[in-house]
């Protein structure tokens, strides 16, 4: 029955943001961190352990997002967690939420959403996140407005269980995660929000 709740909660949680849609990215061909309204803000925060979202402004350069979430133990791509493709409208947002299934558990719910032109598409998958004992950094990786035209790290979520502590990526890693891809071997667990406009 709390399973069943949870994903009402997220499904209206979804629902709420993308009807609050404000397209708030003003040049064409870009992506940029959403200025959400309290109202908002509440509803992620009753629904959500951790949230992400983004406007977009495709314009008429691009017709196709997809979004996706790659996960990463010890540095090496393990797999992806949630994988949406949807047609776009002009503007519209990306939400990349996480929720735990019990307040015990160690199952989180990842949920990835994209609202373009009135429609709205998600996935979601159950995932087993890193125990406790791990340290846990999540992050937007950009700050301001970015060009959406090739594929783009928008968020991570890092586990490591460093007695140094833990840091954020490196700018380098999120302008060009290619020639950064070392940086991942510093933990255990990262999760990776990826985006690609077609």
């Amino acid at each position: 029955m709390r399973n069943i709740r949870l994903y009402a909660m997220a499904a209206m949680l979804l629902f709420a943001l993308s009807a609050c849609d404000n397209g708030s990215s003003s040049k064409t061909g870009t992506i940029s961190d959403a200025e959400l309204t309290e109202r908002e803000k509440a509803i992620l925060e009753a629904t959500a352990n951790q949230s992400f979202v983004f406007d977009f402004n495709a314009g008429d350069e691009y017709k196709e997002l997809a979004v996706w979430v790659e996960k990463y133990e010890s540095g090496k791509l393990v797999g992806e967690v949630n994988h949406i493709s949807m047609e776009l409208k002009n503007k519209g947002t990306i939400i990349f939420a996480t929720s735990n299934t019990a307040e015990e558990s160690d199952q989180a719910i990842f949920t990835v959403s994209i609202s373009s032109g009135g429609s709205t598409g998600s996935s979601w998958n159950a995932e087993t996140v890193p125990n406790e004992h791990l340290g846990a950094l999540w992050g937007s990786n950009h700050v301001g407005e970015i060009s959406a035209g090739k594929k783009l790290v928008l968020a991570s979520i890092l586990y490591s269980d460093s007695e140094d502590g833990i840091s954020t990526l490196s700018t380098g890693f999120n302008h060009d995660m290619e020639s950064h891809m070392d940086e991942l071997k510093n933990y255990d667990v990262v999760y990776l929000l990826r985006s690609e406009f077609k």
